[in-house]
């Protein structure tokens, strides 16, 4: 069975990779810049916990990420729903156009970024879940 530790730095690096990609498809993209926002905070909480947590041996590093403000910070990022407002914005966008290829484009670009966020939070999930086996 793997540690709490390294599940942990496995969970903390999924979640920097997902964040990454999604701030990574959503920059410069105005439509989107709630998305990207989003992306970037967790991106930036992330690094600090891993700079929190760097070097520290495990019983150490366990009791530093129970006690982490950075879990809270992600439950409420995840709380936040950025996947439904980013739906209605898009929707609305499209309820402005003529075009049946506008809301293609909106379908395609909103399945990508939801499967870019759906392991994204089902990482974040198990990582705040963590705190309580800690």
């Amino acid at each position: 069975m793997t540690s709490l530790k390294k599940q942990s730095k496995r969970l903390l690096s999924d979640i920097q990779k997902s964040a990454n990609q999604l701030a990574l498809l959503t920059s410069d993209l105005t439509l989107l810049e709630d998305t990207h926002e989003w992306a970037r905070s967790l991106e930036k909480n992330i690094e600090t916990l891993n700079q929190q947590l760097a070097g520290l041996k495990k019983a150490e590093f366990n009791a530093t990420l129970a006690d982490s403000e950075i879990l809270e910070i992600l439950d409420e990022l995840i709380d936040s729903d950025p996947i439904s407002a980013l739906e209605q914005r898009l929707f609305a966008a499209q309820a402005d156009q003529e075009s049946g290829v506008v809301g293609e484009f909106f379908q395609q670009l909103l399945d990508k970024i939801e499967k870019l966020y759906t392991p994204l939070l089902s990482a974040i999930q198990q990582l705040t879940a963590m705190q309580d086996k800690l």
